[in-house]
């Protein structure tokens, strides 16, 4: 398994952390590359090299180790943000406002229509592993936009959410009318056997549609932003863990705030107002 021609320096971010990797692997009886290779989605030179501390591995790759390992993912989440930090921050330009990966800055795709946006976005569903994440603040309900690639988005992302496996879709939404809320009690209906879909509800109150994202593993984000007239929306893609980890974190406040669907509809009845 890991080489012991070299020693790592628990100094440098990168081996500090195969070297944690490297005591987890024993605690759990050193598994085999074979068995973390699969888990991983990788190969074995690539298994090795992650655990002699000459590659860093994505946090995907990292929560499949932890699981074959017997690890506590949430611990080991924080644990690849902390060394992923530190990394970035050694390739970092300093100016005095701000810092600048040396590598150059952060290249968006753009989709200037919603067909572009939407069939883009249903494209990354059909790539992702474990999980999504997803927000609707509009002031009309999915099903009132005519765009089937629109449509084709919505089905994907539930039609992942039903597929068994460990994976989760988290969608917030937002009521501002009595249009947006019978399509949550809709909503609800269609999806309340979806053991790995979760929905929570916020009221809405701006007269104007909100950013929307879609988040995607911790890799890719998606951004959407909507015209003046209804049908009109674009928008772009960032396919970067940094990047994103700032929305997850902005999506969490707003999960945090948001009322389960599940409650949200059971306390409603046709004469209450939102």
């Amino acid at each position: 398994m890991p080489s012991s021609q070299r020693r790592l320096d628990p100094s440098v971010p990168r081996e500090r952390f195969a070297l944690e990797l490297q005591d987890l692997h024993r605690a759990a009886g050193k598994p085999t590359q074979q068995v973390l290779a699969t888990a991983m989605h990788c190969s074995h030179p690539t298994v090795s090299a992650i655990l002699n501390g000459h590659r860093f591995p994505s946090l995907e790759q990292t929560r499949a180790f932890v699981k074959a390992c017997r690890g506590e993912e949430s611990e080991w989440r924080l644990k690849w943000i902390q060394a992923d930090r530190e990394i970035n921050a050694d390739g970092m330009l300093f100016t005095s406002e701000t810092a600048i990966p040396e590598s150059g800055v952060v290249r968006p795709a753009w989709y200037l229509d919603n067909e572009q946006f939407y069939l883009n976005a249903a494209e990354r569903v059909s790539a992702t592993r474990s999980r999504i994440l997803v927000t609707y603040l509009r002031r009309r309900p999915p099903n009132h936009y005519t765009s089937d690639a629109s449509a084709e988005y919505f089905e994907a992302v539930l039609d992942w959410a039903r597929r068994p496996g460990a994976r989760s879709v988290r969608r917030i939404i937002g009521i501002s009318n009595r249009e947006t809320r019978d399509w949550a009690h809709q909503h609800y209906q269609a999806t309340k056997d979806i053991r790995n879909y979760d929905a929570r509800v916020l009221r809405w109150e701006l007269d104007a549609d909100g950013i929307n994202m879609a988040l995607f593993d911790d890799a890719t984000a998606f951004l959407a932003f909507s015209g003046v007239a209804s049908q009109e929306l674009s928008g772009f893609r960032v396919d970067s863990p940094e990047f994103l980890r700032y929305f997850v974190g902005h999506f969490d406040q707003l999960w945090a705030c948001g009322t389960a669907l599940e409650q949200y509809v059971s306390a409603q009845d046709d004469t209450r107002t939102l």
